[in-house]
């Protein structure tokens, strides 16, 4: 028996016999208004141990034999599927083949090993921001939410459909991302506001519309997916990063135009809003202010960190669970954040602060969790018994005594009743803070343009007849059948008013005559884009790999002589047309070609 398992970036068109251990990270149902909705077809992304990712569709015929052993998040064994290029308008991976499974496909549940990672691969904020123009692949993006704007419903084939915007914060920049359908449910304004600050948002499969001056998010109908304040790894690896760990976002609000917003500090301070530590004691109301002091002191407290949600809400630990009421569930991965007393003086007068988590992070220049690092360096203890790490506080505690800062400080209730006597300090700045003269950290973007919706086209998905030969290919047209085709396609209930736009159509004629000299093929990668050539070394730049396996194909330039019925022009004409020529059969002179319409006179 061969137990020999296959890794997925190896799979080509060139055999079935594959055998893959795979994780179904991805599991969703075809469906598309503009088409027939018989037409179902189930599709999935699989990942290997080795965290390629490769997508497999199911036709409808097959649905019911294997969607009942088939769930989201399980590993299994499978073999033989039919390989076709991933030619898709919206792909979900860069893997250059898709898989069809077959009637024979084998799709085995397995328990070990397993493979943990989620599948979500995200794309930084700067990557998103470089995009020059719009391509098939869709991404994955990890955010804080700091503005919401409700649209009003877009008509869609005959439906109306939800519409949001949101902008989404990382790194210290925005995104505008538009989303539309079922997704902006998980978008109600009281759900987003329950939360103490603004929630993190993950963006699985999205689209990148590129636009004058920069770029816009959308999601894909029924293929993206949005969660908020996802309970994943990933999670917290992007809440614990400094650049984000660094920045204070408030609870999300409404707004005079009936947004929700958020404020998010940054390094900008109004220096109009300067008082000292005596006056703090005199507002009793709820604003901020900003002192200039010197630290005198870091209370050496057992208690200087605490564990919280994804959301920001401290979490309760019972009996090995932790429990989080804003999000009303367990928490399986949990983030430590400071909570750390100082006390500050400024001129002759001191008083005591509560350094929140982002505003501690940029104190130490370091986060929470890196913090735990420095103890394990400065103490021989197990940084991961936290029990015992209560008792220790990193050297650079003391390290900040002496230093003078601006803070930015808050009169509100604190985080905590333990600091109900001191004032919350929610940002820190150097000497020289780039000053504002108004509060322009309140979000005022979200005026972005609104696309139409986006769904996934069935066009992209053949069937494993279309690639009998398992060489890229388009159907052969018969020969003797396209006068019956070229009929059905000018009949009175076809409308090609696209044609000008980059639409296709069929024209029949009579070759008159072939130019000879120029250049008459062209190579294209198995995946159907074109490929360069460098010092002899093909290359393909959709799938950005060395291409050996390159097919040549016709491009033959050609006068015809057309009969053009009165559906299409009204004249009879001569045009000059580029014919591509994607399969050709010497034996018996088949020939299949699609035609774009190029009128030249």
């Amino acid at each position: 028996m061969n137990n020999r398992v296959d890794l997925v970036e190896k799979i080509t068109p060139w055999r079935e016999s594959w055998k893959v251990h795979v994780k179904v990270v991805k599991l969703w149902y075809h469906k598309n208004p503009a088409l027939d909705p018989s037409q179902n077809l189930l599709h999935m992304v699989l990942m290997d141990e080795k965290l390629h990712k490769i997508q497999a569709t199911i036709r409808d015929q097959l649905i019911l034999k294997f969607s009942v052993s088939l769930n989201e998040g399980d590993v299994y064994l499978m073999t033989h599927f039919t390989v076709v290029p991933n030619t898709a308008l919206n792909r979900v991976t860069k893997h250059r083949f898709r898989l069809l499974f077959q009637y024979n496909t084998s799709v085995v549940s397995v328990v070990s090993p397993r493979i943990p990672h989620s599948g979500l691969c995200f794309a930084s904020i700067d990557e998103i921001d470089q995009m020059t123009k719009e391509h098939n692949f869709l991404i994955d993006f990890v955010g804080i939410i700091t503005g919401v704007r409700k649209e009003r419903d877009v008509a869609s084939y005959g439906k109306l459909v939800k519409a949001v915007v949101v902008e989404v914060f990382a790194d210290g920049k925005r995104v505008q991302c538009n989303v539309f359908g079922n997704a902006c449910d998980l978008l109600e304004y009281d759900k987003l506001q329950k939360y103490p600050r603004s929630p993190l948002v993950v963006l699985e499969s999205f689209k990148i519309k590129v636009i004058k001056g920069g770029v816009i998010l959308q999601n894909v109908i029924n293929v993206s997916r949005l969660f908020i304040n996802s309970d994943i790894p990933e999670s917290v690896e992007f809440l614990s990063r400094f650049s984000v760990a660094s920045y204070g976002f408030s609870r999300l609000v409404t707004n005079d135009l009936g947004y929700l917003v958020s404020k998010v500090d940054g390094d900008y301070f109004n220096p109009k809003e300067i008082t000292n530590i005596q006056d703090l004691h005199s507002d009793n109301g709820d604003s901020h202010y900003f002192v200039i002091g010197t630290i005198k002191e870091v209370m050496d407290e057992p208690d200087w960190w605490y564990y919280t949600c994804m959301c920001g809400h401290a979490v309760v630990e019972h009996e090995d669970l932790y429990l989080c009421d804003a999000c009303g569930s367990c928490v399986e991965h949990i983030m430590v954040k400071y909570g750390i007393q100082v006390k500050i003086q400024d001129g002759g007068c001191t008083g005591l602060f509560v350094l929140l988590d982002n505003a501690a992070t940029k104190l130490f220049e370091r986060t929470c969790s890196e913090a735990f690092l420095r103890i394990e360096e400065e103490f021989p203890v197990d940084p991961s018994v936290l029990a015992v790490c209560r008792s220790y506080s990193p050297q650079m505690f003391d390290d900040a005594v002496g230093e003078e800062k601006v803070f930015k400080v808050e009169i509100d209730s604190a985080v905590d009743p333990d600091y109900s006597s001191c004032f919350k300090i929610v940002n820190v700045f150097s000497h020289n803070p780039k000053s504002v003269v108004a509060d322009d950290y309140i979000n005022a973007m979200l005026y972005g343009p609104i696309f139409s919706p986006i769904y996934d086209s069935y066009l992209q998905y053949a069937t494993g007849e279309d690639y009998k030969t398992q060489v890229v290919c388009d159907n052969a047209i018969q020969l003797e059948t396209i006068e019956d085709i070229i009929t059905n396609l000018i009949s009175l209930n076809r409308c090609y008013s696209d044609v000008e736009n980059g639409g296709f159509v069929f024209i029949l004629g009579t070759i008159s005559s072939v130019l000879k000299n120029h250049k008459w093929w062209f190579s294209t990668c198995l995946c159907g884009s074109l490929v360069s050539t460098n010092k002899n070394i093909l290359s393909c730049d959709l799938c950005q790999l060395q291409c050996i396996d390159a097919v040549r194909r016709c491009f033959v330039l050609s006068f015809y002589s057309i009969l053009v019925t009165n559906y299409y022009f009204n004249v009879n004409s001569n045009f000059h047309c580029f014919l591509m020529l994607w399969k050709v059969l010497l034996k018996g002179c088949d020939v299949s070609f699609k035609w774009k319409q190029y009128i030249c006179s």
